[in-house]
């Protein structure tokens, strides 16, 4: 009698990768929670205009048109807006006085959803105009916020 027949096996293979999206899920969890904690922890609470946990980042057109698209948090300051990509990791700041101008976009760098997107122009830390776009859950939210704390 053997233990791994071809009933068994056709019975363990559902169950591995069950048990395998599971891990993947939950590890996937765990780094979008410290990423989003890393963000928000380093700014005091008082400085936080706006935050969000989660939203998809399409790219920042200095980086060209094969950079990785991610997923990350956005959070916004009286002084910056702050993107940081979870997988692999990778902090954009904006000086608020560097952004030149916000829109909303269907297509960013090539790449489209189904939505639009924010897109945000500013002057890079070269000084080059340079630009940014978001998929975001609470666009309107997000465009007004950094509109009125944008120093005219």
């Amino acid at each position: 009698m053997q233990f791994f027949n071809q009933k068994t096996l056709v019975l363990l293979i559902p169950v591995l990768l069950a048990v395998l999206s599971y891990v993947i899920h939950r590890v996937i969890a765990s780094i979008k929670r410290k990423r989003a904690e890393e963000l928000f922890t380093n700014y005091h609470k008082d400085r936080i205009i706006y935050f969000s946990k989660e939203v998809n980042f399409f790219g920042q057109e200095s980086a060209g048109r094969a950079q990785l698209r991610g997923n990350g948090s956005l959070l916004l300051t009286p002084d910056e807006l702050h993107f940081l990509r979870w997988v692999p990791k990778k902090n954009i700041v904006i000086p608020l006085d560097n952004i030149k101008n916000i829109e909303r976009v269907n297509s960013f760098l090539g790449k489209r959803k189904n939505s639009e997107l924010l897109k945000v122009e500013f002057s890079n830390n070269q000084g080059e105009k340079d630009a940014a776009a978001w998929l975001l859950d609470n666009m309107q939210v997000w465009e007004q916020v950094i509109k009125d704390n944008l120093k005219e």
